[in-house]
């Protein structure tokens, strides 16, 4: 019966191969489609060795090649133990899935501790099957592994350490491989947590932001929801697209201008926008200069707010000071400073609008 499954396989090897990138396919498509973000997801094929093993593992328990339901394999690792159940409910609308080879090990008894996944065994839907492209994958199964990154870390040194089940597991140092389970398990449900509150931040902070200003902290989420809502950076944006026919991208790493809030003392929203509402015809007429005759075909949309802590390192119209601005904190503006230096205390003084 074995070298009757081991023939089977190497005759439809490539077909597993080909099914396998084809569900990881189908599976990045779906996850972009529904804005759900993973770590990483990976497939792999069985090989001829491997299959071998598991077949002498579990003599007598397979009949034919369909009876194996791992020989394709694919592993979905989320960022949150919330995503994983996002993950699993897409799978199940999408796919067919054969429950009686699926595990679902998110649900631990009361007394339990350790890995903890969702393991599904799949197989193309009606309407994916009925895609031309599809019919050779009809009565394949492949298997598809969900597990948090925590999930994930925990299997791993569980698997390095040698002990995979409880029964296993020496009794002296069963209570320390609980502890351990325990902690991980409740760091997935403490980022769950600070996940929600952050988000609900996010929502909030807009309407801090326009009732008590001076009140709201400068820090990411606080500072993203200020550029998409001030006039004058709107202008700024304005200018920018006009003399440099870009095209303007989001980003969501801002630790270069926040290390630089600190130089110049500014703490809240309040006095960010007090200082843009004094300054903003001269710095309009910066950011003009700064960027005239400039093609460039894409640009951060915060390109603005950069623009204005550049206006105001020139305002100190100190080149060993715009030197150290651009050199400040753990993110540096790798450029010739000396030169660069100089020129923004020249464009500040030169992009004074003339009195009238």
């Amino acid at each position: 019966m074995k070298e009757q499954i081991l023939k089977q396989f190497e005759e439809t090897n490539h077909l597993y191969k080909s099914f396998g990138e084809n569900c990881k396919r189908a599976l990045t498509e779906l996850l972009n489609d529904n804005n759900i973000y993973v770590h990483h997801i990976s497939v792999r094929t069985k090989d001829k060795p491997s299959l071998t093993k598991k077949i002498d593992s579990k003599e007598g328990k397979y009949n034919d090649l369909s009876d194996i339901t791992d020989i394709c394999g694919i592993r979905i690792i989320t960022y949150l133990e919330s995503d994983v159940n996002k993950v699993a409910e897409l799978i199940e609308k999408e796919f067919q899935i054969d429950k009686d080879n699926s595990i679902d090990k998110r649900k631990l008894k009361s007394d339990q501790f350790g890995y903890r996944s969702v393991h599904f065994v799949v197989s193309f839907d009606e309407k994916r099957s009925s895609v031309s492209e599809n019919k050779k994958y009809v009565g394949l199964k492949s298997e598809i592994q969900v597990r948090s990154i925590l999930q994930h870390a925990w299997a791993e040194i569980e698997h390095d350490l040698g002990y995979k089940a409880e029964i296993t597991i020496p009794e002296d140092f069963k209570r320390n491989f609980n502890r351990l389970a325990a902690l991980l398990e409740t760091a997935d449900i403490e980022f769950d947590r600070l996940k929600r509150d952050l988000t609900k931040y996010e929502d909030e902070v807009q309407v801090k932001i326009q009732n008590h200003p001076d009140d709201v902290l400068i820090d990411q989420a606080s500072i993203i929801s200020f550029m998409k809502s001030n006039k004058v950076f709107t202008k700024a944006r304005n200018i920018i697209v006009k003399n440099t026919s870009c095209e303007f991208v989001e980003r969501e790493d801002f630790v270069f201008e926040l290390e630089r809030f600190s130089m110049f003392k500014i703490e809240t929203i309040g006095q960010l926008e007090s200082l843009i509402s004094q300054n903003e015809k001269h710095y309009l007429s910066f950011v003009n200069e700064f960027t005239k005759a400039k093609k460039i075909p894409f640009l951060y949309s915060s390109v603005a707010l950069l623009y204005f802590l550049h206006y105001l390192a020139g305002s100190k119209n100190s080149v060993p000071y715009v030197k150290e601005y651009f050199e400040y904190g753990t993110v540096a503006i790798q450029i010739d400073n000396n030169q660069e230096a100089n020129y923004l205390v020249k464009l500040y003084n030169s992009s004074k609008p003339k009195l009238k």
